[in-house]
């Protein structure tokens, strides 16, 4: 069995006797050792040891005070729960990393929101009902956008790398359209090379700018609405102004992401700051690892924060001039039969069923985030300049080109997991804990969710002729082979990522990874001589504190060099696209001039022509009277 569906399974059995065991590591379990004389190690003095020690340069490392994790687990009950003045623990995580991430998450573009019905601000403050009304607005309003906040959140850290890698896509295919638009080829018998059409290269920059609106299954085609209005023969220096408006409608990176980031950065330089180089403040290490695993969503934002498309349909909506369309849940779950993939199907009609409202009431609907890539590929094999065989060629994503985008993806998730299960793992007592065997679960889940979205975005991207050509990897899309990566790969994967995101955070919020079991130091080998550090400030947590400082200023500068490559490239992307429009207007004005050019020497060469027989007879006339 595949070892990232053996993992859940074995995380799910060891939970299970976490929360049965006994509950109890803690100082007082140490105290309690130490009066009972139940500690490993007699050859050291009982009064050389020392429950609490909290680090001083002038102090001693404590000796390590072991008990055996059946001992612990007996007389050490209940979960260590974080205390309110155990501000490392619980506050740390929260107001450092968690909050942060409610910002991230307001930036990353979404199709569907959960908000508070149209009559709770229906009332009249004249009367007592409708001071009631108003009061109860008041309050459930502000629960409802709160649950739907946090909502949004934990689904981007359940399952980044599906964001990630459509982001990524997206990003690549601007990047191909944008450099490849002027370019040219030289066909056989041809001596001059021969380029796109004016009306081909608007087709492809407004893919880049509208290519994250559905095209599939939706009530409003924009690609052939917009391509109807932005004509560049008839009106150049309007279809300038409209995709200059389109472009403007996505915020620059620096406003939309960089901003927050630097609040993350923040986070991460205080508590690096708080661990002491010799020290070892283990809650300080563990929430550090806290935020680093966190660091996924910051991850999202930036790639989000790079793409040229607004995911605001209503600059779009305003340029063609049509009203929106309402639709009902038969005619949704109508178009949703119309998607032409089983798991984009399988998605509309669970939408449909939700009844949860779009995030903008316009005529165009814009697709989540991990479909994006997708939809800007539909939009790119739809333009009449794919059917080009080589411009195709030259904006066609290879094999080797999804492998390395697949790979850029899970890295940008694995690295923030790595060293994350990194700290974890070198904490005291070292070995694969609690936390991180939920931070290795986790990091397996992605992988799985990386090679699902790369299958389903590969699919997208090609038409039929390519799947006739490549007969045996057609047969990998039909529904049997669907089912069954569905069954054993992906809704696994979604239980052990919801499991490890949601409990993984609560436990180490509320403190119940503090227990006899997560401090066991080989309980997960399931061996008998498996034992439990009771001692603070030990010499294994002084050199530990080493590993915690390398893996957080690490995280730190990845980071850093990750949020200034979204900032470069969104900034290349935006000036090449203006560059591109500015270009593409002025080749309209000079086509436009030399054609007027033309129809003037035509018209003055017609009235030479007309001339010249009258010119002939007066010539004759005046002969004759001579």
């Amino acid at each position: 069995m595949p070892f990232y569906i053996v993992y859940p399974f074995v995380w799910s059995i060891s939970f299970a006797g976490l929360v049965t065991a006994g509950p109890g590591w803690s100082y007082q379990c140490c105290d309690i050792a130490l009066q009972t004389l139940a500690y490993l190690n007699k050859s050291i003095p009982q009064e050389d040891y020392k429950c609490g020690q909290v680090y001083e340069a002038a102090l001693a490392p404590a000796p390590p005070l072991l008990v055996s994790t059946s001992w612990c687990r007996q007389r050490c009950p209940g979960f260590a729960l974080s205390a309110p003045s155990d501000t490392n623990a619980w506050a740390a995580p929260l107001i450092q990393f968690i909050l942060p991430a409610v910002i991230f998450s307001m930036t990353i573009p979404r199709r569907l929101v959960l908000e508070p019905p149209r009559w709770f601000f229906d009332f009249n403050i004249n009367h007592m009902s409708g001071i009631i009304k108003a009061v109860f607005s008041l309050c459930v309003a502000g629960m409802i956008v709160t649950l739907d906040t946090a909502v949004w959140v934990f689904i981007i850290m359940v399952a980044p790398a599906p964001f990630i890698f459509s982001g990524l896509l997206e990003i690549v295919l601007d990047y191909r359209i944008i450099r490849n638009l002027m370019s040219s080829h030289t066909g056989r018998g041809k001596d001059q090379p021969v380029g796109l059409e004016l009306d081909q290269r608007v087709q492809l920059l407004t893919a880049v700018l509208a290519g994250n609106l559905g095209i599939e299954g939706v009530p409003a085609n924009p690609q052939e609405e917009l391509g109807t209005v932005l004509d560049i023969k008839k009106h150049p220096e309007e279809v300038e102004l409209q995709l200059g408006a389109m472009l403007d409608c996505q915020y620059p990176f620096g406003a939309a992401v960089g901003a927050p980031i630097l609040l993350y950065i923040g986070s991460f330089v205080y508590t690096l700051a708080t661990i002491r180089d010799p020290g070892g403040d283990r809650e300080t290490a563990r929430a550090l690892a806290f935020g680093i695993w966190w660091m996924n969503i910051v991850h999202v934002s930036a790639i989000s924060g790079c793409l040229l498309a607004s995911n605001n349909p209503n600059t779009a909506t305003a340029i063609v001039k049509l009203g929106r369309i309402k639709v009902g849940l038969q005619e949704r779950l109508g178009y949703a039969n119309k998607r032409s993939e089983m798991e984009d199907k399988i998605q509309a009609r669970l939408e449909a069923w939700s009844r949860l409202p779009l995030s903008y009431k316009a005529r165009y609907e814009p697709v989540w985030m991990w479909t994006r890539g997708k939809s800007k590929a539909g939009w790119l094999r739809r333009t009449s300049a794919w059917r080009q065989h080589w411009f195709r060629e030259k904006v066609e994503m290879t094999v080797p080109g999804w492998i390395f985008l697949a790979f850029v993806a899970f890295s940008l998730v694995f690295f923030p997991c790595a060293l994350a299960f990194w700290i974890e793992y070198s904490t005291p007592a070292k070995g694969v804990g609690c936390r991180s065997l939920t931070i290795l679960v986790y990091a397996s889940t992605q992988l799985a969710f990386t090679v699902l979205s790369a299958w389903s975005h590969f699919k997208a991207s090609h038409d039929q002729d390519y799947w006739e050509a490549h007969r045996w990897l057609s047969r990998l899309r039909r529904k049997w082979v669907g089912v069954s990566i569905a069954v054993i790969l992906l809704i696994p994967a979604w239980v052990a990522a919801v499991f490890t995101t949601f409990a993984g955070t609560l436990m180490q919020v509320t403190g119940i990874y503090d227990n006899c079991l997560c401090a066991s130091s080989g309980y997960w080998s399931f061996g008998p001589t498996s034992t439990v550090q009771l001692a603070a400030d030990t010499e294994a947590a002084r050199q530990a504190s080493l590993y915690w400082q390398k893996a957080g200023y690490t995280a730190l500068v990845f980071l850093a060099v990750v949020t200034y490559i979204a900032w470069w490239c969104q900034r290349y992307l935006r000036e090449k696209f203006t560059e591109r429009v500015k270009y593409l207007v002025a080749e309209d004005s000079t086509d436009n001039h030399a054609h007027t050019k033309e129809l003037d020497l035509g018209r003055q060469q017609n009235a030479e022509t007309v001339k010249s027989p009258e010119i002939s007879m007066v010539r004759k006339l005046s002969g004759s009277s001579a």
